[in-house]
């Protein structure tokens, strides 16, 4: 395939705001979090949880707010886009991803939210639906 001058195709890194919102964070989520695949944490209402072997991705984690006056975790998690994230395991164009035991990071699995568009090395582009 021919090159584009300006470096190519991509489908990541659009902003998608209308599909941003504020959620609670698990105990040990920090800021080095963010980027991160994260899954739903259903011990509490309205919590998300980084996403562990086989847990069905509902998003990426964009923000972390440590409320120490409150004592409050909160965040910001982007539920739609297009996201770039480390894999393991083999992962190829076309495949649907889900959360894996390698914190952070995704492998392949059945998420019919989740579609990998590209795989560059150790990180795979996936567009979220």
């Amino acid at each position: 395939m021919t090159a584009i001058a300006s470096g190519g195709v991509s489908l990541v890194g659009i902003p998608q705001n209308n599909f941003r919102l504020t959620c609670f964070l698990a105990t040990g989520i920090v800021a080095a979090d963010v980027g991160k695949p994260v899954a739903l944490d259903t011990s509490a209402n309205n919590t998300v949880k980084l996403a562990g072997s086989g847990d069905v991705i509902i998003g990426n984690l964009k923000t972390v707010v440590t409320g120490t006056t409150e004592g409050i975790n909160y965040g910001t998690v982007e539920f739609k886009g297009g996201l770039t994230w480390n894999f393991t395991g083999t992962v190829v164009v076309g495949d649907q991803v889900v959360g894996s035991a390698t914190a952070g990071s995704v492998k392949a699995g059945a998420n019919p939210r989740s579609l990998v568009v590209a795989v560059n090395g150790t990180t795979a582009d996936v567009v979220f639906i």
